[in-house]
């Protein structure tokens, strides 16, 4: 599986939540009688693409994020279809106010990179990976199958999240991004990353806003 290439870049999944804000803080309890939001998901650089003399297709991502919370319980469920198969694919809760369209590709590559994304959708609050419980650098993120797919479901305690989150599903405006397109591509120099990850894994794939229900 091409989670094996990233390996290597375990230790600057720390520097992608530095880099883009994220910080673990504890959280007080609360008697929130239950809420759920929800996050329709839209593609971001689906389409082909020509680079020089080469050409490829990212695909089209989409479906939903559902995000509980039932008193001091949180529940994130993410369904996904669309996706680079049998790749790894980043995920988090970003505090912005809205996803970014290619108008945000401000040196017009055709790419809306990793960095020109966050000025729409924010820094990251939460990584989506293997356990929310956790905020140690990880690169345990859900890898599509041979179809392009994936389910993802996590629970965890509001009180060992970050406060930000809470926040964040309280004032709404939130985000949910995923990123990661096929290694082979031959994306131009000028699609930018984070330190220590190629871009091919950070290249934003689809976004969509929490709005509660």
């Amino acid at each position: 599986m091409r989670k094996s290439l990233l390996i290597a870049g375990a230790s600057a999944a720390g520097l992608l939540l530095a880099a883009t804000g994220a910080a673990a803080a504890p959280m007080s309890g609360n008697s929130n009688p239950g809420h759920t939001y929800v996050a329709d998901l839209q593609p971001l650089n689906a389409g082909e693409h020509q680079v020089g003399s080469e050409s490829f297709s990212i695909p089209t991502a989409h479906d939903t994020t559902v995000v509980k919370l039932k008193g001091n319980d949180l529940t994130v469920t993410i369904n996904v279809d669309g996706v680079t198969p049998l790749t790894l694919h980043p995920q988090h809760i970003h505090a912005g106010a809205m996803c970014p369209s290619s108008s945000d590709d401000v040196n017009n590559d055709s790419f809306v990179d990793v960095i020109e994304g966050p000025p729409k959708y924010g820094p990251v609050l939460i990584p989506l990976d293997s356990n929310l419980r956790s905020f140690a650098p990880s690169l345990d993120f859900p890898v599509a199958d041979a179809s392009g797919s994936y389910s993802y479901t996590q629970d965890a305690s509001k009180s060992h999240l970050q406060k930000e989150l809470k926040e964040a599903l309280k004032v709404g405006n939130r985000h949910v991004v995923i990123h990661g397109i096929d290694p082979s591509n031959p994306l131009p120099a000028t699609v930018q990353s984070l330190p220590g990850l190629p871009a091919w894994a950070t290249l934003p794939v689809a976004c969509g806003e929490l709005v509660r229900q």
